[in-house]
């Protein structure tokens, strides 16, 4: 599981791993200490190719491996924890400050710190990348960039396992900045071992926007949206905690809640409704399954710390309404699908009817929740792309714009430079999809653990953006980028992204639009085509395996719901949580995914097994034909309306009309009597069959046993019969023999006689 949020290294001891130089010789002080301090890189380390030579700028080189680090035998970590201004402009003074870590097992001396700049701008985005990704060159070039005036002494001696404070500050004025654009900025640490040349002993290259205010700035459309692991079974227990943590304070939840509420104008809401509707469920009380087998329910201790998140919730969208253009009658939210589900996997396995439930139910749920309207669905793709059929699934349950990737619809001329709308083609006709810029969200997943890899992202995000301001021709159509994460469940660091958010509401390439606004422009668009839905988009899909155990548990509950007299209530709870198990979040937690289903299996089956029937042993007939009393059971709070059949073991041995309409009370049983005809005279095994109003087989059978006594009599008659038929024969042969006899005697009187 993956609900527990772990706690973060103080930042000002967090070292970043792609600062780290490795050596031969590092000590086991140093690297231990290195272990705990260090975090995901934001820029993996690779290797330099040599092959691929040096460009003009000395360390900027172009077509690297996909990596920043310094070179091997490098040895100083470098962490920034400051970078100012956000948005430079002439007059402001450049500021860089941060820490040196020694992670070699031997003393640096004369260590020292000085800055470089790329002697021209970035000019695609592509270059950016590239920049991001090279390998330094382990020899300190002699050119102009690297600013001696900009050097600082840090320390006589770096002692293996010391850090040191640095400090770097120069007036923009005094940099090489012609033209606007994005510069190459670098850190280079100085320093010598032994009685070894001063040479490069680590560094950090990161970027610096360098726009006029004058510019021509674009508009950035962020997208928030909220959204967990739907883990609650149909009685509304949870399998975890997860949910409640997330939205107690410091949770992930709560995290961008926080920033966004403190940013308000510039981010667009959009929130699973199944969410809103387990936070007001949480905030009443709930219950939440514990230990090792999940075998004991308990009450859970978050319940106000879930109201008071719903309840900011409600507070920052009505500050957000009095900006936003989504209407004056609506929330400025939009909603995905109940539980976010993977459509795509649903549509493919046959069950279209969860997903146009999952949609129409969507926009009810999230308004009886916060009590005013809300839009209704905006599918948010997993993929990030979408194929023809599930666009067509979409488009029929009334779902008007999806959120892809950009390359999803990639613009049909390739020097084209792709904004953030474009138009899905289906079936039913276009829908609005909204285009996530795939490097902006990229640059968003990027670590940010530690407060220098948050700078890092920060500046990687600005330099993405203003070259776009910078591509963008003015003419065009539209001017709207949109950002966001490609994972909705997205756990960014909170200080990182409410620094950016800061940073981007500032820039002067950047003015801040809403996702209506995008919506609503009249544009004539870019022409576009639909990128491919292969094998592996496929391939990220809930298993066809995993939704056929979900499929069974809807014919359970059709079954369950044939019966009852008034499903209301017990229908809609389970088919809830049959949407929740059909969730994209199941994705990357399969185990809790199967955990769901099967709980959800089990509650259905101990549902049916309430109503049952009685009868069993052995039941004999007067003849061929007779009565069989069957008793039906029903030990559920509401009345059933239940059908019953006799079933012989095998079948055709055994005719017997079905009963229907057979009504029984809660917690009552009734009594019938069903006709049975059994072919044969040998014992017969047969089941007492419950049946739905429709004849569908009902839970499981009660097994008796039909004993016919027409063969009995059949015997007796046969038995009769053949002792009359020898009475019959010795009487005839007896008579014959007297007869016979009485012949001769008068035979041998007559030859007697004397002749006259």
């Amino acid at each position: 599981m993956k609900w527990t949020r772990q706690p973060r290294l103080p930042t000002l001891c967090v070292y970043p791993r792609y600062m780290v130089f490795k050596s031969e010789q590092k000590s086991v002080r140093a690297r231990s200490r290195l272990r705990t301090l260090t975090v995901t890189p934001l820029l993996s380390i690779s290797l330099f190719s040599a092959a691929l030579g040096f460009c003009g700028l000395g360390f900027f080189v172009a077509g690297a491996a996909p990596a920043t680090a310094d070179p091997a035998g490098s040895v100083i970590a470098v962490v920034v924890d400051r970078l100012t201004p956000l948005a430079p402009q002439p007059g402001e003074t450049l500021r860089i400050s941060g820490k040196l870590l020694n992670t070699s097992d031997v003393a640096i001396n004369q260590v020292s710190a000085r800055l470089g700049v790329s002697a021209s701008p970035i000019e695609e985005r592509a270059q950016i990348t590239k920049q991001a990704n090279l390998e330094l060159d382990p020899e300190i070039e002699s050119v102009d960039y690297f600013l001696n005036k900009t050097k600082v002494a840090i320390s006589d001696t770096l002692r293996p396992g010391d850090e040191a404070d640095f400090d770097i500050s120069v007036p923009l004025n005094d940099l090489p900045l012609g033209r606007d654009g994005v510069y190459t900025l670098m850190v280079e640490v100085l320093g010598a071992s032994g009685d070894t040349r001063v040479s490069r002993q680590g560094g950090i290259r990161t970027f610096l926007p360098w726009m006029g205010s004058d510019s021509n700035p674009i508009d950035l459309v962020w997208l928030w949206p909220l959204a967990d692991y739907p883990a609650q079974q149909a009685n509304g227990v949870l399998l975890n905690e997860g949910i409640p943590r997330s939205l107690a304070p410091g949770g992930r939840l709560d995290s961008l809640l926080t920033v966004a509420a403190s940013n308000a104008s510039r981010v667009s809401w959009i929130a699973d409704p199944q969410l809103l509707q387990v936070a007001q469920d949480l905030s009443g009380g709930y219950q939440v399954r514990r230990g090792e087998d999940n075998d004991s329910v308990s009450v859970g201790d978050l319940s106000q710390e879930a109201g008071q998140w719903l309840d900011r919730l409600q507070v920052a969208l009505r500050a957000a309404g009095s900006t936003a253009s989504a209407g004056s009658d609506r929330l400025p939210l939009r909603v995905t699908p109940y539980a976010d589900i993977d459509a795509s996997a649903v549509n493919r396995t046959g069950s279209d009817t969860d997903v146009v439930r999952a949609t129409t139910m969507a926009g009810g749920v999230a308004s009886s929740v916060l009590g005013e309207t809300v839009s209704g669905s905006i599918y948010w793709a997993p993929s990030g792309r979408l194929n023809k059929r599930t666009g067509d699934l979409l488009a029929s349950s009334g779902v008007r714009t999806v959120i892809l990737r950009g390359n999803a619809l990639p613009p049909t001329n390739p020097n084209t430079i792709s904004t953030g709308l474009g138009v899905l083609g289906t079936t039913y006709g276009g829908i609005n999809a909204v285009l996530i810029d795939p490097g902006l969200s990229t640059t968003l997943a990027l670590p940010q653990a530690s407060k220098s890899d948050g700078i890092l992202m920060r500046q990687r995000f600005l330099a993405e953006t203003a070259v776009l301001s910078q591509l963008v021709p003015e003419d065009a159509g539209s001017r709207m980028i949109v950002a966001g994460p490609f994972n909705i469940r997205w756990n960014p660091e909170p200080a990182a992204l409410n620094s950016l958010l800061e940073a981007t509401g500032t820039a002067p390439w950047l003015d801040s639009a809403s996702l209506s606004d995008l919506l609503t422009e009249n544009s004539p668009g870019i022409p576009r085509k639909r990128g491919g839905y292969g094998p592996k988009a496929q391939g990220t899909e809930l298993p066809a395996s995993y939704l056929e155990k979900v499929q069974n548990a809807s014919k359970q509950l059709a079954s369950l719901t044939a019966v009852l007299d008034n499903p209301s209530g017990v229908t809609g709870a389970y088919a809830e949580a049959i949407l929740r198990a059909q969730s994209s979040a199941w994705r990357s937690e399969p185990a809790t995914g199967e955990e769901l289903v099967a709980s959800i299996s089990t509650s259905l089956r101990d549902e049916i097994s309430q109503v049952y029937a009685l009868s069993e042993g052995t039941i004999t007939l007067s003849g061929e034909s007779g009565s069989v009393p069957v008793t039906i059971a029903n030990d559920l709070d509401r009345s059933v309306t239940v059908g019953v059949q006799l079933r012989g073991i095998p079948t055709a041995r055994l005719e017997s009309p079905p009963l229907f309409d057979i009504t029984i009370e809660p917690g009552k049983k009734v009594s019938v009597e069903l006709e049975a005809t059994v072919v044969g005279g040998r014992t017969l095994s047969a089941g007492v069959q419950l049946l739905t109003p429709e004849g569908q087989a009902f839970g499981q059978p009660a097994r008796i046993e039909l004993v016919s006594t027409a063969y009995a009599r059949a015997a007796a008659w046969v038995i009769g019969a053949a002792f009359i038929a020898i009475v019959l024969f010795v009487v005839v042969g007896i008579t014959r023999r007297v007869h016979k006899a009485t012949i001769g005697s008068r035979t041998d009187s007559q030859k007697n006689e004397p002749h006259v």
